[in-house]
């Protein structure tokens, strides 16, 4: 649906290594956080693709000191920023196979100040987890964006097996490991998600576009 140049990957190491980084303008954060953490909130929890971003963002800006705040959803990241509890937010933006974000989209609609500092483009890879290694699939949980990303091939792997939607892709297998999901579900994330809850690695890198990539988004209110 959306195809993402060659030069975005080339920009998105880039963004990585390049010792020239790119900082807020003096006048929007100059001499605002000397002394105190910085606190950066991303959508999701630990182990999900916004908090590898908003690392990402804070070495790229050269961020002293943060601290990465799980906010589970863009709403909660926008509502933090409203109310101060963080300074900067991480949002995903647009995927180049599942398209708007729509979650992201709603959040920041009617919200006055908001700052679009930066933008970048991430590779994203899924993975299929299971509780046990002989577990059968009959329902398959994750964010809506893992889910539809890797819908092809997904239906191909587990046919028959029904979609089922939450917050995020690490809660995914964080539920599934603590056994808040019901028999037969699988978790839909990243690699290390599923391998820090000590679930089964049962199918790697699912997503229909082995160019899947994101474009995530780094803002803060004026």
């Amino acid at each position: 649906m959306f195809g993402i140049p060659t030069l975005c990957w080339i920009q998105f190491y880039h963004n990585l290594l390049c010792t020239q980084i790119r900082r807020p303008r003096a006048n929007e954060n100059e001499g605002v956080h000397i002394g105190r953490i910085i606190k950066v909130g991303y959508m999701g929890i630990p182990f999900s693709n916004s908090e590898e971003m908003a690392a990402t963002f804070s070495r790229k800006f050269d961020l002293r000191d943060v601290e990465l705040i799980p906010l589970m959803s863009a709403k909660n990241v926008i509502e933090a920023l409203n109310v101060g509890d963080i300074d900067y937010g991480v949002l995903a933006v647009e995927n180049k196979t599942a398209g708007r974000v729509i979650e992201s989209e709603e959040a920041k609609k009617d919200i006055r100040g908001l700052i679009e500092l930066d933008t970048m483009w991430s590779p994203i890879h899924h993975c299929v987890f299971k509780k046990e290694a002989d577990a059968k699939v009959e329902r398959l949980v994750s964010h809506i964006q893992a889910l539809v990303q890797s819908a092809g091939n997904l239906r191909r792997l587990y046919p028959g097996a029904e979609f089922q939607e939450c917050e995020d892709t690490a809660y995914a297998a964080e539920m599934l490991a603590k056994g808040m999901l019901p028999e037969g579900s699988a978790a839909v994330c990243r690699k290390d998600a599923g391998s820090h809850y000590g679930l089964y690695l049962d199918n790697e890198n699912v997503e229909d576009d082995p160019d899947n990539m994101t474009l995530f988004s780094l803002v803060r209110l004026e």
